[in-house]
């Protein structure tokens, strides 16, 4: 993100807060009723520890505002529906393998910046925040509702977040469930392969593919199902590598290539990257082992149903190698 965003998003947000007494009184047609312990009337629940201290949160949310597609994709897989959500990285809706779950869901922001405004709006009794909530998010948040914020893990752990998430929805053995049945159909689809080989996940721009780290969901499951992935991936300061030319393709020669894609200019990208010899002469290439996968769950996305997606795909596209 630029100095200038970040500087106006501070702004912006430094206003929300000022204004936030103000839009608690008149978020509601003018009335006062919508303070944080009254907003969904539910009973005290458990106590979580989160990054900012203990946060007792309601025994049965009724209204939970999910701040990013963990948090959505955690608490849809544990049978919870939240009335309020942000718009997925670069879009302008929810992550499309999620979107069909959640029809007409409000929008209360974008990765980059939550509307405190719509967030009053949607009247939670809990919010479900990101790990890399800020301390002013946080304040701000919490005058809402309870709010939820996983402590900051090891690059790459979801699991953590959706085990916090569980168990501020007072669903821990649901979510303890989801994630060993994750590991263990992973280990599943391994045990049903005829051998080993090799993998590369990558997601491809315009300006050219980016080695997707080993460290996040999708890597991860790609190597409990029996791939080991290029040596390029193994990194754990940052989602991926810069982008690669032509010439430095053969950093993610494998025997098979996953290529996540977000939008048309990365399926043209692909395109023309298939016509181009550098291309051409990469293992997965030639034998024609290349496959488009979608780069909402396998890139940008991480929580149980997203893993159960990576693992779909996995099993159609590779499972029998």
């Amino acid at each position: 993100m630029s100095t200038s965003r970040t500087g106006l998003s501070r702004r912006r947000l430094a206003a929300g807060l000022a204004a936030l007494p103000l839009i608690l009184l008149t978020a509601c047609g003018g009335s006062s009723d919508l303070t944080p312990a009254s907003a969904g009337g539910s009973q005290a629940g458990a106590t979580v520890e989160t990054a900012f201290g203990s946060v007792q949160v309601p025994a049965a949310p009724k209204r939970v505002v999910a701040l990013g597609d963990t948090a959505l994709d955690s608490a849809l897989a544990l049978g919870v529906v939240p009335v309020g959500t942000l718009s997925s990285r670069g879009g302008t809706g929810v992550s499309a393998y999620l979107a069909d779950r959640v029809p007409g869901i409000t929008l209360v922001g974008t990765v980059r910046e939550i509307n405190l405004e719509a967030v009053v709006g949607a009247k939670p009794d809990l919010v479900l925040a990101a790990s890399s909530t800020t301390q002013e998010q946080y304040d701000a948040l919490k005058a809402i509702a309870p709010t939820v914020v996983p402590k900051p893990q090891a690059f790459g752990n979801w699991e953590s977040e959706t085990r916090t998430i569980a168990t501020a929805l007072g669903r821990q053995a649901e979510g303890d469930k989801l994630l060993a049945d994750i590991e263990q159909r992973a280990k599943d689809v391994a045990a049903k392969r005829t051998g080993a080989g090799t993998a590369a996940v990558v997601r491809w721009m315009p300006t050219g593919p980016l080695i997707m780290s080993s460290s996040l969901m999708a890597g991860r499951l790609v190597e409990l199902t029996g791939d080991t992935l290029p040596a390029a991936a193994d990194f754990t300061d940052k989602p991926h590598t810069d982008p690669l030319s032509l010439e430095n393709l053969g950093q993610l020669d494998a025997d098979f290539i996953y290529v996540a894609t977000l939008n048309a200019d990365g399926e043209k990208a692909l395109a023309a990257a298939r016509a181009q010899p550098a291309f051409a002469r990469l293992e997965a290439a030639r034998n024609d082992r290349v496959a488009a996968v979608d780069g909402s769950v396998w890139s940008s996305g991480a929580g149980p149903i997203a893993a159960g997606k990576v693992l779909d795909d996995i099993e159609r596209l590779r499972a029998a190698a």
